[in-house]
């Protein structure tokens, strides 16, 4: 890990002193974000215990699947550390991203198969991967960080423009307008949310936190939603467990994804691959199913 952390000072430093020229943008620190330009952006804080409880969790999760299931682990970056240009983000008291992210994958064990999507995002930071106005990325840096995921698996991507419809959703003003007391750097210049419909199907069936089932949309119109709820475009948003069905898809696959709300927009990339794509978001999963990921796969036959 110390190795691998080393590198990693290395190739920052290396990287630093390329940097292209930026913009000097009004710049300024506001109820925990920092806003520069018309965009805001989330301060991280690294806490090695928290690390090594989810490094033990991740791992503990893939040593008692071997031979059932494969796990990948994606860590998925803020903005900060991938939009902020690095002499603007050196001047910051804001934890390196980088270095977290390759402490955690140095220590896992070598039956997680990491997908380290840092790099891959940087070198797009000059396309609209991350909100400006909210703390998500986009469907596009979602779509980046699944080519990944595509590659280490073996699978060719699927291609925004032929396997999915297009989906657009202006005047979208997420946390960080909010957290702002609704900054008018932001509100002036609202997000739009663009949303890739899966060609396969669009159907969904969602879990609530009551234990109801609910036949949902994959992509939803949001169109005339209020400004501040159109993330939930992406799978009815964050629900303890939802499951996704394709008939296109016969070759009896599955797949699991527990995430929070940076996977609502990764998952409809999924679909095309898999006959079954299950759901858990683990902050409320356990309201409505007594049992534990590991069981969960077992039950379902979840490769």
């Amino acid at each position: 890990t110390q190795a691998t952390t080393q590198a990693v000072e290395s190739q920052a430093a290396q990287e630093s002193t390329t940097e292209e020229p930026y913009e000097d943008l009004p710049t300024q620190s506001l109820n925990g974000i920092l806003i520069r330009g018309d965009a805001a952006y989330e301060y991280y804080n690294f806490v090695q215990s928290t690390a090594d409880q989810y490094v033990s969790i991740v791992n503990r999760c893939a040593s008692a699947l071997q031979g059932q299931a494969t796990v990948y682990d994606m860590i998925v970056p803020t903005s900060m550390d991938i939009m902020v240009p690095q002499g603007v983000r050196d001047e910051l008291n804001t934890s390196d991203q980088k270095k977290a992210i390759a402490y955690m994958y140095g220590s896992m064990n070598s039956a997680v198969h990491t997908l380290d999507v840092f790099d891959t995002l940087k070198a797009k930071n000059k396309e609209y991967i991350y909100f400006r106005t909210d703390h998500h990325w986009t469907a596009l840096g979602a779509y980046y960080a699944y080519e990944v995921f595509a590659q280490q698996k073996g699978l060719t991507p699927v291609s925004l423009t032929e396997d999915f419809y297009k989906r657009e959703y202006t005047g979208y003003l997420g946390s960080f307008y909010s957290d702002s007391n609704k900054d008018s750097r932001l509100g002036n210049n609202p997000d739009t949310v663009e949303a890739y419909e899966p060609k396969d199907t669009n159907k969904i069936t969602i879990t609530d936190s009551k234990g109801n089932e609910n036949d949902y949309t994959i992509i939803s119109d949001v169109s005339t939603w209020v400004a501040s709820s159109k993330y939930n475009a992406f799978i009815g948003g964050d629900n303890p467990y939802s499951v996704i069905h394709n008939d296109k898809v016969t070759d009896g696959s599955a797949c699991l994804v527990v995430k929070e709300s940076f996977g609502n927009a990764f998952v409809p990339f999924l679909v095309p691959h898999y006959q079954d794509i299950y759901i858990v978001d683990y902050r409320y999963f356990r309201q409505v199913k007594d049992t534990t990921v590991v069981s969960l796969v077992r039950q379902l036959g979840v490769q």
